[in-house]
């Protein structure tokens, strides 16, 4: 028998919740799930792309699958697809909580409303869904709650004060809830990209180094949700460096990003 971290979860016949489905690492995400013989339902705001993709799922794999619109930012709706995920699987055993949004601004023009809409979906978006989905995971005594943070979690970095603040706290969330909740014996994951190619980085006007395809990375968190990893970390090089800025002490790094910034601006 193997022990520990060998052992393996069987993803085949698993129900999982996907939030944030329709396009880019949910989308690739649901596709892996259904490769593997997982039932899914996927949440997310468009609908036709919902619809195609359950009915793509459901032809091609052979598994159950359904949808729901969801907003993340509204908790009423958080709710209600839950609820439909319940109704439809009975039982939700992995929940990807998937959905967010990026951006970028200068703080010389700051607007808070930016940093509320931001912390709305990429914070509270998660928070909401631990709130609806704690409780079946409690009773069925066994569930994993994977969140899908960034590598932006670690600094203060000039031109992403919104988003680098809201996956630092989604960070701490997570981390918090996955101390507490082991003794239910539900698993609380934390992953953790580098720049992966999705509509939200297709607008980011900066280079973005180890660039990966969504199919790729969806690989890597499901192999981690099998390991039950609590901290899902990828690229490698891009872990590495961003555990290197992490401890870096400030009298460097604030310098030195204040160069990269200067320069990052005379390029545009």
């Amino acid at each position: 028998m193997k022990k520990g971290c060998d052992i393996m979860l069987e993803i085949k016949g698993k129900n999982i919740y996907i939030s944030g489905g329709s396009r880019g690492i949910g989308r690739a995400l649901a596709i892996e799930s259904a490769v593997n013989g997982a039932n899914v339902f996927i949440a997310a705001r468009d609908n036709q792309k919902l619809t195609d993709l359950s009915r793509e799922i459901s032809e091609k794999f052979g598994v159950k699958s359904s949808y729901s619109f969801c907003d993340v930012s509204d908790k009423n709706s958080v709710m209600e697809s839950i609820n439909q995920a319940l109704a439809f699987l009975s039982k939700i055993d992995i929940a990807i909580l998937n959905a967010g949004i990026g951006g970028s601004e200068k703080i010389a023009e700051f607007d808070s409303n930016n940093l509320q809409k931001i912390f709305e979906v990429n914070v509270f978006g998660i928070a909401h869904a631990l709130e609806f989905l704690i409780p079946g995971m409690k009773e069925n005594g066994s569930g994993i709650i994977a969140g899908i943070s960034s590598m932006a979690d670690v600094r203060g970095f000039p031109g992403s004060a919104s988003y680098s603040s809201s996956k630092s706290a989604l960070s701490m969330l997570l981390e918090s809830a996955r101390i507490e909740m082991k003794r239910y014996n539900v698993d609380v994951l934390t992953v953790r990209p580098g720049f992966v190619k999705t509509d939200m980085t297709d607008q980011n006007d900066f280079e973005m180094p180890f660039l990966m395809q969504p199919e790729k990375a969806a690989k890597i968190i499901m192999d981690g949700i099998r390991k039950k990893k609590r901290i899902i970390a990828f690229p490698k090089q891009m872990a590495l460096l961003t555990g290197l800025v992490k401890i870096i002490p400030s009298w460097i790094f604030e310098p030195a990003l204040k160069n990269w910034d200067k320069n990052a601006r005379k390029k545009k």
